[in-house]
């Protein structure tokens, strides 16, 4: 294969910090260093997509349209690029075409210019709507196919797929290696032949999980792959893509030497460095390099949040038993490639399969749509034992999913209102209705994310707003959470708006701010004096009998599908809870009539609580 120079797509401001860091970094430290990185002359840069849309309004209170908007008003002479879940959007179930086609309109007009479209099951009827869409508004194409393991899989099998990929139309293909566990001989093989069969650029994306990544890459171009993924080295290995600087170093002199400036590189490698500190508590022990990747190849960042899940669940100690459930339950799965949400579903239920100690005892909405056929067909046959115990009577369907999904847009539309101040809100709502209503509600009062957010202990500002604080309590304690010991001294506190009052804390050494509501407050110019403030909460009964409904594992109400009152028969749903990012149905235990709901959507609710009564 003649020599050529490589083309960098830069994953740092995508799916890096998405795989080391929860997805958690903020618009504020991305933009700083946005002008540099536009200036290094990488082939693109992946800015939007995959979680970091979910996690902006999840847990870091942002708006991801204004993102978008944001760093392209910087970013102008590199293409922005995004990944695309094809009818998953950025969510974790199919939605239906209109919804689709309004979703890639605007990310094309808010800045996207290349979007990389995948499904999760390399069913490719799941990606016609999204792949239309892109070039109807002037987007390019890249449609990726998920590299994976397994007994029904082989380089010919993803050979024969790149051939039908081309005849829908991508302007570029690529080989998505999300658990980094594509080898270098492999990659060769795959690559070289892949070459034969098309005539459009081929694109690389691997994770540096297993430690591959690297000697990967140098196979994939000898055998004359075009584009590469890499992020800046700062953000880069493990859980995350191959370092740039190395592979520049490597190539440096070379046919394929991309020619970036490395003082260049120095500077933004320098800048994340110092900003990655800052996300220190949402880094894990999981995200770095494991060779056991080869094993559960869950994709990059994977066991970073499935160590978090557990530790919720006060169930870290059971992390090796839901890894080694994940290979069992995916092959009842009929061996989908564990890439998101397939990844999430299976991972949830490998967790539900271990925590409740009798696998499928609970099922996830999830799991339930995926083996009625709601994501598309399976790579292979499904254990049907498995499937009729979840499905009983129930018949899967066959066709493509979004054939059978009624239009959302304008449903969303009068659901949603006046709160809609564009149609970029009602996408929103229509992809996350809790979320998003969740996220306005926090923006309209003032209040923080759901999150502590990790301020650098020399931010001047924050030293002109403290207060001394009363010397009621303790200045400096321990807390444990799940087992977790953490150093805690009071710094001070803020000004107080709308009766809440941040709170300025160091955490091991790390200074975070804190928005705090308290029940009974003290007011600093009368100290003695209590002002106490009634708060209504519901207390929530234990279970004690039968027809008390309650839930496996912690999480959030999203739905409530019946009223007091209400006749139920036993099995039907009462209620949806969010939990672990999956939706979970609650289900009636017996016959009876509701007598009592004690949870409103919205509430948080823990597995000893009692969430309504069938008597």
């Amino acid at each position: 294969m003649k020599p050529k120079q490589i083309k960098i797509m830069d994953t740092t401001f995508g799916e890096a910090h998405q795989s080391l860091l929860a997805a958690r970094m903020r618009i504020d430290d991305l933009l700083p260093i946005a002008e540099k990185m536009d200036s290094v002359g990488f082939w693109s840069l992946e800015v939007w997509g995959g979680a970091t849309f979910d996690a902006c309004l999840r847990y870091l209170g942002e708006d991801p349209w204004e993102r978008l908007r944001e760093i392209k008003k910087i970013v102008r002479k590199t293409p922005l690029q995004m990944l695309l879940r094809g009818q998953n959007l950025v969510g974790y179930r199919h939605y239906p075409d209109d919804v689709v086609e309004g979703f890639v309109a605007k990310a094309i007009e808010n800045g996207i210019n290349i979007a990389r479209i995948f499904d999760p099951l390399n069913d490719l009827r799941n990606l016609k709507t999204a792949v239309k869409a892109t070039l109807k508004y002037g987007g390019k194409v890249e449609i990726a196919f998920c590299y994976t393991r397994g007994p029904i899989y082989s380089n010919d099998f993803f050979i024969d797929l790149a051939t039908r990929i081309e005849d829908m139309g991508a302007d570029i293909i690529c080989v998505k290696d999300m658990a980094g566990i594509l080898s270098p001989l492999d990659a060769y093989d795959l690559v070289t032949k892949i070459k034969e069969k098309v005539s459009v650029p081929i694109h690389l994306n691997t994770h540096d999980t297993s430690g591959m990544g690297v000697a990967t890459y140098l196979k994939a171009i000898e055998a004359g792959v075009d584009i590469l993924d890499a992020s800046i080295s700062s953000m880069a290995s493990g859980a995350s893509q191959p370092a740039l600087e190395v592979l520049c170093n490597i190539l440096r002199d070379t046919a394929y030497d991309p020619l970036f400036d490395f003082k260049l590189m120095a500077e933004i490698a320098n800048y994340f460095k110092e900003v990655r500190k800052k996300y220190k508590a949402f880094e894990s022990e999981y995200t770095s390099m494991d060779p056991n990747a080869f094993i559960y190849q869950f994709p990059g960042g994977m066991l970073s949040n499935l160590a978090h899940q557990l530790n919720e669940q006060d169930a870290l100690d059971k992390i090796e038993d839901v890894l080694n459930e994940v290979p069992k339950v995916r092959e009842d799965f009929g061996y989908p490639p564990l890439i998101t949400p397939l990844s999430q579903i299976i991972c949830t239920q490998s967790t539900l399969n271990i925590i409740t100690g009798e696998r499928y005892k609970i099922i996830t909405s999830e799991t339930k749509n995926y083996m009625k056929g709601l994501y598309g067909k399976p790579p292979a046959p499904v254990n049907e034992d498995i499937r009729k115990k979840i499905l009983k009577d129930e018949q899967p369907i066959t066709a493509r999913p979004a054939d059978i999904l009624s239009p959302e847009m304008e449903m969303a539309k009068n659901e949603i209102g006046d709160k809609a101040a564009s149609e970029e809100d009602v996408l929103s709502y229509a992809l996350f209705p809790q979320l998003f209503l969740n996220y306005l509600e926090q923006k309209e009062k003032g209040l923080p994310p759901e999150r502590i957010e990790v301020l650098e202990k020399t931010h001047k500002p924050i030293e002109r707003l403290i207060e001394p604080v009363p010397h009621l309590a303790p200045s400096e304690f321990i807390i444990s959470v799940h087992g977790e010991s953490y150093n805690i001294k009071v710094a001070g506190a803020g000004h107080k708006t709308e009766a809440k009052r941040p709170y300025f804390l160091y955490v091991d050494d790390h200074l975070v701010e804190v928005l705090v509501e308290p029940l009974a407050e003290v007011l600093p110019s009368e100290f003695g004096k209590v002002e106490a403030k009634a708060t209504k909460r519901s207390i929530r009964p234990q279970a004690v009998e039968i027809g008390d409904i309650t839930t496996g594992m912690p999480g959030r109400i999203v739905k409530i599908l019946v009223k007091k009152g209400d006749t139920v028969k036993a099995g039907d749903t009462i209620m949806v809870i969010e939990a672990m990012k999956m939706e979970n149905e609650i289900h009636s235990t017996i016959d009876g009539k509701v007598t009592e709901i004690f949870v409103s959507i919205g509430d948080a609710v823990n597995p000893d609580e009692v969430l309504a009564q069938i008597r």
